[in-house]
């Protein structure tokens, strides 16, 4: 018998804090950074390469509030559960498939982090490791990737369990919806994922289920004689093509011989069945396997140098090592696909165990592969499960506000309930526009709680500026976010320099001082609006505003007036380790290596280093040259 039961799943985890109440201009350089192509890929293979990218994450904030300290929680899971696979899924972070447990076998398919560590990963910062992460809309991992979604149970014409975790994704404006179906008797789990697009409007799509699996002893199968290379640089990509499963003359389908941090995307061809696996020397581990839709097949490797080393522990706090294996709606991660306006996409997945022959497991990686396809092919069997997506669902647990928000403007989903009393604080002011044709006037002294920026909420705050009770700097101030959004940065600007007009705050003027530093590169009125918005005398307990004065300061020459302000700080400030980064750049622009060591020595911590960021390794060298060595735990390069 099959259950789906809802219960406490007790984990050491850290706080992942507040969000950052500031909003995104410009700051995801890195994961959507630029990227060059070798001569080994065709037209064809270009083809949806670079499209899709974005340059702010607006209307979502940044999750940058995490800490390292780790204290037991109760994290609430949803559990599919028969006599032979033990299912655990955290709808409150994502709907991470957790844990994936073979009762018969004694066998955990799945790398199970003991720990819930958030780090800077994702494209709202904060994401962790461990388990199978569902990736929509966008590169860069799931924006919703540490946010609560909605969790349903439902059944079938067998009267069989179904859990449904949804959410409106707001980036690209449409739902998504896991449903998650285990039959009775099987160790087979099946995924079904829709996707909604009901708007009137194409948008660029993306889908990756990434699945994280134990790489001791471990080796990646795939249906493949060729891979695209992905080496990650210095603020950019290179793409290779090349054949599989070799490079740099090592096999790597045994992940323990990457030298470095790489990612490879399987080219499967379009007529074979869309699988990848990890096997053991037994020739058993975890199978995946899906309809056609999913044609890209890939695995992340962090190599064995020391930086890949590092990030791993850095993910977990243990010695295990873990990789990544994936799947995806294109053959990379470099692309986004058009999805057409009305228009649904569905397809299947299955998780289970993959078993082959051990001697054909360590052999020939072609045998190995073809032994796996021939299993494949005897449990192939998507034509027979039944998941209905379109049935009545019992509510468990709550996402966000946000569908049930914008449903206000018309039908988001035919699949999935928003009921009205998800909606918080965070739709509240908005919700009081669409009610009042204003927003009410914030006394600017706290940040806007949150952010939207729809084409019809940008007419309606202009509409009301006519007006007595919309005419103040908050409607000028959102009007520069959703012109933002939009990319009209001349019109973002003024808005925001208008607002100014009509009342001095952090917020206005730090916005003004970001575009001036990011958008237009005029580093002395950057720097200008940056010292109006911190002499208003609000904010200097926010995060955000700080950490941005900072790295705004420290690269426009401004390092003198970072310092002065960095010593104002509180205790709890001055302890950041980001804050610390930026007093230590100050002061080796300004000639004092001594000063600089006192901040960047053994003991420092960084809990928000960026994946791909230099900025530590560089610092160790410039302070202390050849003759100190940069410590282990110090070490981020993922491409040294």
């Amino acid at each position: 018998m099959t259950t789906l039961t809802f219960a406490p799943y007790e984990i050491l985890a850290a706080d992942l804090g507040t969000e950052n109440p500031m909003p995104d201009l410009k700051n995801v350089s890195y994961i959507h950074a630029g990227y060059e192509v070798s001569e080994n890929l065709s037209e064809e293979d270009k083809k949806h390469m670079g499209k899709g990218m974005v340059q702010t994450i607006l209307p979502y904030l940044n999750e940058d509030g995490y800490n390292r300290d780790l204290k037991k929680r109760a994290f609430r899971a949803a559990i599919l559960e028969n006599e032979k696979l033990r299912a655990v899924f955290l709808p409150e972070v994502g709907g991470r498939l957790w844990s994936l447990y073979h009762k018969e076998k004694k066998k955990e398919l799945l790398f199970v982090n003991s720990v819930f560590q958030p780090g800077n990963l994702g494209i709202r910062n904060a994401w962790f490791s461990g388990g199978v992460e569902w990736n929509v809309g966008i590169k860069g991992h799931n924006p919703l990737t540490c946010d609560p979604l909605f969790a349903a149970e439902s059944k079938n014409a067998s009267c069989e369990s179904i859990l449904t975790m949804y959410e409106y994704e707001r980036l690209r404006g449409l739902v998504y919806a896991i449903h998650a179906y285990l039959p009775e008797g099987s160790d087979k789990l099946y995924i079904k994922t829709t996707i909604e697009n009901k708007s009137d409007t194409e948008k660029y799509m993306y889908w990756w289920s990434n699945m994280a699996t134990e790489e001791k002893g471990m080796r990646v199968l795939a249906p493949a004689d060729e891979m695209f290379l992905c080496q990650y640089g210095d603020g950019h990509y290179f793409i290779d093509k090349c054949s599989a499963p070799h490079y740099e003359g090592e096999d790597l389908s045994y992940p323990e011989r990457g030298r470095r941090s790489n990612d490879f995307f399987y080219i499967v061809p379009d007529e074979a069945k869309k699988w990848v696996a990890v096997v053991d020397k037994d020739g058993e581990g975890l199978l995946q396997m899906s309809t056609p839709e999913l044609k890209g097949r890939k695995v992340f490797l962090w190599g064995q140098g020391r930086g890949g080393r590092n990030w791993n522990r850095f993910l977990q706090r243990d010695d295990r090592t873990y990789i990544e294996i994936q799947a995806g709606l294109l053959r990379t991660q470099m692309e986004h696909i058009p999805m057409p306006p009305n228009t649904t996409w569905g397809w299947m997945e299955m998780y289970t165990v993959g078993k082959i022959a051990p001697e054909k497991a360590q052999g020939d990686w072609k045998e190995a592969c073809r032994a796996m396809a021939d299993y494949v092919d005897s449990i192939y069997d998507f034509d027979k499960i039944d998941i209905p997506t379109d049935g009545a669902k019992e509510i468990k647990m709550y996402g966000s506000g946000w569908g049930a928000f914008e449903s206000r403007f018309g039908a988001v989903s035919d699949i999935c309930a928003f009921p009205a009393d998800s909606m918080n604080e965070k739709q509240e002011e908005w919700n009081f526009l669409l009610d009042n044709g204003y927003l009410p006037e914030n006394d600017g002294k706290i940040p806007p709680v949150s952010y939207v920026t729809d084409a019809p909420v940008l007419e309606m705050l202009e509409k009301s500026m006519e007006t007595k009770e919309g005419n103040h700097w908050y409607t000028l101030y959102h009007i520069g976010i959703i012109r933002y959004k939009q990319g009209d940065i001349e019109g973002a600007l003024a808005a925001w320099l208008a607002s100014a007009e009509m009342k001095e705050t952090p917020w206005n003027l730090r916005n003004i001082a970001m575009v001036y530093k990011n958008d237009k590169k005029e580093p002395e009125k950057a720097v200008a609006f940056m010292e109006a918005a911190l002499a208003t005398g609000v904010g200097r307990d926010c995060r955000g505003l700080i950490a941005d004065a900072g790295a705004l300061f420290t690269s426009c020459g401004a390092d003198e007036k970072w310092l002065s302000l960095f010593e104002t700080l509180s205790p709890a400030m001055r302890n950041l380790g980001r804050l610390q980064l930026y007093t230590a750049v100050a002061h080796l622009h300004l000639g004092e290596k001594e000063k600089a060591a006192t901040y960047i020595n053994e003991n420092f911590l960084l809990s928000d280093i960026k994946e791909g960021e230099l900025s530590v390794s560089a610092l160790w060298k410039e302070i202390y040259g050849e003759e100190k060595e940069l410590p282990a735990r110090l070490d981020f390069r993922m491409h040294e």
